[in-house]
């Protein structure tokens, strides 16, 4: 693993977002929501190779299966996709250790590239899932000179083990100072030449904790009208937003398995080749939309 496409200025900076999430989540261990934290896990500010003008996906938070094996035991030693704290190191003495932070960061950066990914949600190389509707884009998580560069990263950056959507204090959680501030110096940090919401509640939840921006009504294609997506812009930012109404990297497109209005069905949505062509589609779209 290897820091070197981030420089000494940006290392800095990823080391003081880390330091600040770990310091949040261990104020989180002290209230009522402490047991869905898992136990030595550590915050995950993003995920892929931080260069400036990659897109960005964002999702709600990660999976507790990045840390969990289906025993629902830590995965440890070469198994580990991300930092696992020592037994008995405590959060705030992690948050001080520069040479902790900085394995927490070489995790980040090689996450796609040590063939560690969670292929469930992202999808393999040249496969279908997120990293499917990427390629048809024009991106890609996994690095390649005629693909964009994607990384990854969550509006909440801690894993719990309770989907977030059944957490009673979702609202709160996502809603919160901490995650208002910190998604706004997360997406400084990482200077991205676009958003791609991965959601329509995300795109919502966009709206309401970054100021300055501006979605276009939702619009879908013909060949697959159930995916549809806003095209938007960042005004602080200065870059275009792709808000996806569906989520590629579930099965069905989160769409479940019933059929659209022509009676096709779902599943065939999340298809390579289906999502391929949505992703291309929508591409094209973007492009006139940037340029008119």
């Amino acid at each position: 693993m290897s820091l070197i496409s981030l420089s000494d200025d940006r290392l800095t900076k990823a080391k003081s977002l880390l330091a600040r999430a770990s310091m949040y989540q261990e104020e989180l261990l002290q209230t009522p929501i402490s047991h869905e934290f898992i136990e030595r896990a550590t915050p995950v500010v993003w995920l892929g190779e931080a260069v400036p003008g990659s897109w960005v996906t964002m999702a709600t938070n990660p999976s507790p299966k990045e840390f969990l094996n289906q025993n629902d035991q830590l995965l440890l030693g070469d198994l580990a996709r991300f930092h696992i704290r020592e037994e008995g190191r405590s959060l705030a003495e992690y948050a001080k250790d520069e040479a902790q932070l900085e394995s927490a960061i070489e995790f980040y950066q090689s996450y796609f590239k040590e063939g560690k990914a969670y292929r469930t949600w992202f999808g393999k190389p040249g496969g279908a899932k997120l990293e499917g509707f990427l390629n048809g884009m024009g991106g890609s998580f996994y690095g390649s000179p005629h693909l964009q560069n994607v990384v990854h990263s969550d509006f909440f950056p801690f894993a719990t083990r309770t989907h977030m959507g059944r957490i009673k204090e979702k609202l709160s959680l996502l809603g919160s100072d901490f995650s208002r501030e910190f998604l706004q110096e997360k997406l400084e940090f990482l200077r991205p030449g676009m958003v791609i919401l991965l959601g329509r509640e995300h795109c919502a939840l966009f709206e309401r904790v970054e100021p300055g921006i501006e979605f276009d009504p939702p619009k879908a294609m013909e060949p697959y009208p159930s995916a549809a997506y806003q095209l938007g812009f960042h005004s602080r930012l200065g870059i275009p937003l792709l808000g996806l109404h569906f989520k590629p990297s579930e099965q069905f497109l989160g769409l479940g398995g019933g059929q659209d209005k022509n009676g096709q069905s779902h599943g065939k949505y999340g298809t390579k080749a289906a999502l391929n062509e949505i992703g291309s589609e929508i591409a094209q779209n973007l492009e006139s939309f940037t340029n008119g």
